[in-house]
């Protein structure tokens, strides 16, 4: 499970070839600077994050021209300064005026909408509030005001949503009922004319908006290359300030310090002799930890976004990436499992690996997990949720979802996969101990778990005596030692008892159980699939029975709702196994607190540069 060994070192030259040298180590991609000063050029800074602004306008407006092309390799331009500030000015400045604009008509809709319901009351009753011996209220319209209102003495008009009612102003009693009900007088002002003025208003910004959009697209799709290139400009000097961070410039000297690959020093060394330097090589300082680095095969680094969508392992430390890898395709093939979406997923994964070269990884982690998913469809012989070629009246499957009969075997497959990987996450956290020579924690935190747990299914399969005695001697051990860090002999059992439940240990009984239960997701999330798609078909296939339209919409019912159930389907396999990794695996044996080296990258979002002329 490795992690890349890498050289803190500091290369030096003399002062006049600086640059040279860090325009050679921009170049390298490979090299994480450590930060030394503070000077993170503002300026770009600021800019980048303006064009950030734009690009994100641009792209939600204009996609077809913002929108970073997956079909083709980015162009490669020298990283010459872009004018970019009067544009951007004005582009800006419309920007911050559609939003106001977009603002204020929502809060005048708001109003308008609030409004709406008592646009009906008229001016009469307006004019019924000057009479000095009449009173006007505006109440809310229900059974119950109804009713009450029925039984008193007052004349009331109906709205859809309020009631004006006019009683006599010396009617205390029936004063006293209708404030309980009443609205805000202020409704009762002349409602229709604010609903008119509220209406220009909105007809007025509307059309003020859909000119300011109108200036904002124009400008957007006239300097669209200026901004893009503008954009990954500041974007990669941001890049370039990390370098400039982690140099420090002395009277004779240029310094650059940083992380490297051990891999790459030999050839980094070559170049920076040859302008006239040399290197040291840093010991760690103290409670220092290196940034990681990945380093797996071909195979295994399409697993490593998911391990990173956990936490970057620490330096001093191991990726689980090789690890868990196989599982979670298991996982997600397990959920998914139907061999007509497995196939799917391989067809579509390999012509992507031919035409989007941006997407390897991701496109290669696909196509591992529509192997699987074909392999488990082929085993439940489920191919878009049906069974064809029947043999003897039977599937050719082992089990399958489709057969009410399959469930308990599918559910017990289910928890004793559950099983087999809570006793494989605590192997691996056993391999780090005894790699490290603790070989207390090795007993006591993964052995006598493994005795335990092993013991109480053997008991519960009906193991005799020899189960019995097993547990008893693992269960005792866990209690003397699961709390050995504290001093005190009784915190010490205490702490034995309250692990051996579960509650401050992660390999509790009681944990243990409900993470293998947890596996039952897999026959569920399966099954669920299945059936799903069976009552698509039903559908599906009884339309193909009325004629020739019949069979064409049919057909397309089938499509669709296949793509819908795999849609459903497969987001569920993903976040589920996602969820067993991370929860019932991880949660283990693996931390994740680690930082991520971060090589300096010349590529932006539209363009990879060749050049670096910031010196």
């Amino acid at each position: 499970m490795p992690i890349a060994e890498l050289e803190k070192v500091c290369f030096y030259v003399p002062k006049r070839n600086v640059g040279a040298l860090r325009k050679y180590i921009f170049k390298l991609s490979d090299f994480h600077p450590l930060e030394l000063s503070h000077n993170t050029l503002g300026e770009f800074a600021t800019l980048k994050d303006r064009l950030e602004r734009v690009v994100s306008v641009g792209s939600k407006r204009k996609p077809e021209i913002y929108a970073v092309s997956l079909l083709s390799e980015k162009e490669t331009i020298s990283t010459r300064y872009v004018e970019i500030g009067p544009v951007l000015s004005e582009i800006e400045k419309l920007i911050d005026e559609q939003q106001a604009l977009s603002n204020e008509l929502i809060n005048l809709h708001k109003q308008i909408l609030g409004l709406k319901p008592y646009e009906w009351i008229s001016a009469p009753w307006e004019d019924a509030r000057r009479w000095h011996w009449i009173r006007v209220s505006l109440v809310k319209k229900n059974k119950a005001v109804l009713k009450t209102l029925s039984d008193l003495p007052v004349a009331f008009a109906e709205g859809e949503n309020a009631i004006v009612v006019a009683y006599h102003s010396d009617d205390q009693a029936t004063a006293e009922i209708i404030r309980e009900f009443a609205l805000d007088d202020k409704l009762l002002a002349d409602i229709r004319r604010e609903l008119n003025e509220l209406e220009a208003r909105k007809e007025q910004l509307s059309e003020r908006l859909r000119d300011v959009e109108s200036q904002l697209d124009s400008l957007l799709e006239e300097n669209a290359t200026q901004i893009r290139k503008a954009f990954d400009y500041y974007t990669v000097s941001l890049e370039y300030a990390r370098l400039i961070n982690g140099s420090v410039d002395t009277r004779f000297l240029g310094v650059v310090v940083g992380y490297l690959p051990k891999e790459r020093l030999d050839d980094a060394l070559s170049e920076v002799r040859a302008l006239g330097g040399d290197a040291l090589l840093l010991p760690p300082e103290q409670d220092e930890i290196y940034p990681t680095k990945l380093e797996n095969s071909s195979f295994f680094e399409p697993y490593e976004s998911i391990t990173l969508m956990y936490g970057p392992p620490r330096y001093d430390t191991y990726d689980p990436t090789p690890a868990v890898a196989l599982w979670w395709n298991l996982f997600f093939a397990f959920m998914l499992g139907d061999a007509g979406f497995g196939l799917i997923i391989i067809l579509v994964s390999l012509y992507g690996l031919k035409k989007i070269k941006s997407m390897e990884k991701i496109l290669r982690l696909c196509l591992n997990v529509g192997i699987g998913t074909l392999i488990v469809g082929i085993i439940t012989w489920s191919w878009f949720a049906t069974q064809p070629l029947m043999f003897n009246g039977k599937a050719l499957g082992l089990f399958s979802p489709l057969d009410g009969s399959d469930v308990n075997t599918m559910l017990v497959i289910s928890l004793s996969v559950g099983v087999m990987a809570q006793f494989y996450a605590m192997g691996i956290k056993g391999w780090w101990m005894l790699k490290n020579k603790d070989y207390l924690g090795f007993w006591s935190d993964v052995f006598c778990w493994w005795g335990l747990l092993s013991s109480l299914i053997w008991l519960l399969l009906g193991g005799g005596s020899v189960a019995t005695y097993l547990t008893l001697f693992f269960a005792i051990n866990l209690v003397l030692f699961q709390g050995r860090e504290s001093k005190n002999w009784i915190s010490r059992l205490g702490m034995g008892l309250i692990g051996l439940y579960g509650i401050i240990s992660p390999y509790g009984v009681a944990s243990f159980l409900g993470d293998v239960l947890s596996y039952s997701r897999l026959m569920a999330l399966n099954l669920t699939g299945a059936l799903m798609g069976q009552v698509f078909n039903t559908l599906s296939f009884s339309v193909m029975k009325g004629g020739v339209l019949g069979a064409v919409f049919g057909v397309l019912m089938f499509v669709l709702f296949q793509v819908f159930n795999f849609a459903i389907s497969a987001l569920g396999a993903f976040v589920h196994s996602i969820r067993l990794v991370f929860l019932e695996m991880y949660g283990r044996f693996y931390e994740g607190n680690g930082e991520l080296f971060k090589p300096l990258r010349r590529v932006g979002k539209y363009y990879r540069f060749e050049e670096v002329d910031y010196e």
